[in-house]
């Protein structure tokens, strides 16, 4: 069987993923109740050169101290616990970058997968009130952990997976299939080997849980939607999609919160990923690549919004066929919503990623020549209140029998209803902020 080389690796060899001594130690001593500075210092001490990488990140400028942070101590009090692991992760976990060209797998995807996951799971944590937000900014961090253990020990095996993910419902019952074990279940091994704290054992292990089995466990539900709101999307597909979103609007029901509340935890999130990649030395390409990466899953989205606009089209034809009018209703009222919603996220993307290209560009990260970004954003905008105006009407149109028809039909003034929302929205004068549509029925 397959999986009994991958647990027979685990259990015989030390050398990991390269995971040092301090950070094991780091993890189970944070993870106690009783833990102090001095005892965090005493573990930094013993590797030379974590501590003259904290010592470097403390001065760096992105601190802005006016005066040079000379000690361990300082510089232990000013990072805070979180990010001192986060130094010893990225010395050690993030180097697999070489099997990027030898096995042409995107490893600063997935490094900006992990970095979206920890973000949201720590941002999504404070807005709960959770205790534990640095455990689960870790466990965000090394959530698919077993994925990076089968690219650096078995990549060739790990390519299977890659090659054939379009025959399976996931990546995770594809690993199931051809290797005979998944990702999580060698995560869970990892960290029991490493002795993790509880916390990072059960959600490295249980991140693929299904809802039902987690729903008392909030821990387990941040984890989830973080790992669902920031998907690593090489597998996605139009029916893997909308199983996602269908996942995504379980788990805020069951933590009890709306989309609203998810806008506000991500809403700054591609610079919150610029910013710990750049502080901790993980490598997830120039900001223009991930920009870049980020439009071509902006375009994917659309593609499905497509698919889904015309198998429900297919869907209420047929029924119109069988002249039943009433269901007709209700699957025209769902297929709406669910469009609204779909095409809601897509217009936030959009919104984000302009928000995000003229924040480099005010950060000179990216050279305007010819000062067209101005009008490039302008005509982004104009576009995104149309989307808007239109997603406006979307909604109304769920109530068909109290709008107004053209007089000589049933047919709806359709076009006069949006060009009046588009005046509304111009009129307006205000900054466009994308509208968070109601989670469709399931």
């Amino acid at each position: 069987m397959n999986e009994l080389k991958y647990i027979d690796k685990i259990q015989r060899d030390d050398s990991l993923l390269s995971m040092p001594q301090s950070l094991s130690q780091m993890l189970t001593l944070v993870g106690s109740d009783d833990y102090s500075i001095e005892d965090l210092i005493k573990v930094v001490m013993n590797d030379p050169g974590l501590t003259s990488r904290i010592l470097k990140m403390a001065n760096s400028s992105f601190y802005g101290h006016r005066s040079e942070i000379s000690t361990l101590h300082q510089a232990v009090m000013m990072l805070g616990a979180t990010q001192i692991k986060c130094l010893v992760l990225s010395a050690s976990v993030f180097q697999v970058q070489k099997l990027e060209s030898d096995y042409n797998l995107d490893i600063k995807g997935m490094f900006t997968h992990f970095i979206g996951v920890a973000l949201v799971s720590k941002n999504l944590a404070d807005f709960l009130g959770h205790n534990q937000s640095e455990e689960l900014f870790i466990a965000g961090l090394l959530h698919d952990i077993g994925q990076l253990f089968f690219i650096r020990h078995f990549p060739q095996d790990y390519m299977q997976v890659e090659e054939r993910l379009s025959e399976f419902p996931s990546r995770f019952e594809a690993e199931q299939k051809i290797l005979g074990i998944d990702h999580a279940a060698i995560g869970q091994m990892l960290a029991e080997k490493w002795g993790f704290p509880a916390i990072l054992k059960d959600t490295i292990g249980g991140h693929h849980n299904s809802a039902p089995n987690i729903a008392e466990n909030q821990t387990m539900q941040i984890i989830q939607l973080a790992d669902l709101l920031h998907p690593y999307s090489s597998d996605d597909t139009p029916i893997k999609i909308e199983k996602r979103m269908a996942s995504i609007g379980q788990l805020i029901n069951l933590l009890n919160i709306n989309h609203n509340d998810i806008e506000t935890v991500t809403r700054n999130l591609p610079n919150e990923i610029i910013t710990i990649a750049d502080s901790f030395g993980i490598d997830i390409g120039d900001p223009s690549e991930l920009l870049a990466r980020a439009n071509r899953e902006l375009f994917n989205s659309f593609i499905t919004i497509e698919h889904l606009f015309r198998e429900r089209q297919d869907l209420s034809q047929r029924i119109l066929i069988e002249e039943r009018r009433a269901a007709v209703m209700e699957t025209k009222n769902v297929a709406i919503a669910t469009l609204s919603h779909y095409i809601n996220n897509a217009a936030m993307a959009i919104s984000g990623r302009a928000q995000l290209l003229k924040m480099l560009r005010d950060r000179e990260r990216i050279i305007d020549k010819d000062d067209r970004l101005d009008n490039i954003l302008e005509v982004v905008e104009k576009s995104l209140k149309k989307i808007m105006a239109v997603i406006l009407e979307l909604r109304d149109l769920t109530n068909l029998e109290e709008i107004e028809k053209y007089s000589e039909s049933n047919a709806i003034c359709i076009d006069d209803r949006v060009q009046s929302r588009l005046k509304e929205l111009e009129n307006s004068g205000e900054v466009l902020l994308p509208v968070q549509e109601a989670q469709p029925d399931k």
